[in-house]
C-alpha cells in the first residue's frame, strides 16, 4: 500500500509539465520566504531538489541574497546524514545516489537550532504532517537526534492526501506543509504571518 501510493504520486509528479512545476515551485518558495520562520532564521536548512521535486534552487539563491547561511545534507552510510554550509552551487556534485550534494570531505557540520528554517522533502503527506520519504529513513533518523526542529515540508498540493497515511513507529511527522495553494497545519502565529 505504502509503496504503491508513493509510486502513484511520484508518477503524477513526473507527468507535470516543466512550466507547471516551475510556476508551482515559485509560488511555494514565495510562501515559504514570506513567513516569520524564514525571516527569523540565521540558517536555512534545505535539500537540493531533484528534477521532479519542488525546485529549491530559488530558495537557496534568495537565502544567500538575504545574508543567510545555507546548509544542505550529505548522506553517510547506515542511513545517516549531516548538514554543511554551501556558498555556491559550484560546490555541488552528483552523488552515487544521483542527488546533488557537497563533497564528502566537507566536515564543517552545521547543527540546527530551534529558530532555524528547516525544509524537508517527501513523496506523500497527509493533513496531519505524516510523510512518506523515499524509503531511506535519513530524515526520520536525523529528527530523532534533533527533536526540537520545526519541520516544514514543501510539496505540490496533489502530494497531500485527504486520508491518514499509515505511519510507522519511527516516522517523524512534519509540523506544516507548504503547497502552491498555501500552508497546511503548523503554528501560524509563530511561524507564518
Amino acid at each position: 500500500m505504502k509503496n504503491m501510493l508513493r509510486q502513484k504520486i511520484l508518477q503524477k509528479r513526473k507527468e507535470m509539465s516543466v512550466e507547471e512545476r516551475q510556476r508551482d515551485s515559485n509560488r511555494i518558495i514565495d510562501i515559504l520566504c514570506s513567513g516569520k520562520s524564514y525571516h527569523k532564521a540565521d540558517t536555512v536548512f534545505t535539500y537540493i531538489s531533484m528534477e521532479e521535486e519542488v525546485n529549491t534552487y530559488p530558495l537557496i539563491k534568495r537565502a544567500w541574497q538575504d545574508g543567510k547561511t545555507v546548509a544542505v545534507p550529505i548522506a553517510k552510510i547506515r542511513g545517516e546524514m549531516y548538514f554543511v554550509p554551501i556558498a555556491s552551487f559550484s560546490e555541488l556534485k552528483k552523488s552515487r545516489f544521483g542527488v546533488m550534494e557537497p563533497q564528502k570531505g566537507k566536515t564543517e557540520e552545521v547543527l540546527p537550532k530551534k529558530t532555524d528554517f528547516f525544509l524537508v522533502p517527501g513523496s506523500v503527506f497527509d493533513q496531519k504532517g505524516n510523510r512518506y520519504g523515499y524509503g531511506g529513513g535519513y530524515y526520520d533518523r536525523y529528527f530523532q537526534q534533533y527533536p526540537n526542529i520545526y519541520k516544514i515540508a514543501a510539496a505540490f498540493s496533489f502530494q497531500v492526501m485527504e486520508f491518514d497515511l499509515q505511519a510507522e513507529v519511527f516516522d517523524v511527522p512534519v509540523d506544516c506543509i507548504v503547497t502552491e495553494k498555501g500552508v497546511i497545519g503548523g503554528s501560524n502565529d509563530e511561524y507564518f504571518d
